[in-house]
């Protein structure tokens, strides 16, 4: 635990993998992470809701009250959406 936040590291999910080669050339992790942000931020667009990236790790998920969430993988970001949104939220029907 971080004696710092409190919070616990979690085992990490499938979707935190990079999906290409480990070439001289292939974008980093934390490339990776904010090309994934900024998708999921274009999706939920018209939703009045912005995940941005908490110490490399988490992902902060704020609403349009400001509410917000701190959740560890992507599963758990869409949860959150849903919850400081006020509403149901699913990733393939959502446009901006």
């Amino acid at each position: 635990m971080c004696g710092v936040c409190g919070t616990l590291g979690g085992e990490e999910h499938w979707s935190t993998a990079s999906g290409r080669l480990q070439l001289d050339d292939a974008p980093t992790r934390r490339a990776e992470r904010a090309r994934r942000i900024r998708i999921i931020n274009e999706v939920v667009r018209g939703l009045q809701v912005r995940v941005s990236d908490w110490q490399g790790l988490y992902y902060l998920v704020v609403g349009p009250t400001g509410k917000q969430q701190v959740v560890d993988s992507l599963p758990h970001v869409w949860a959150a959406l849903q919850d400081v949104a006020g509403r149901s939220v699913d990733p393939l029907l959502a446009t901006g």
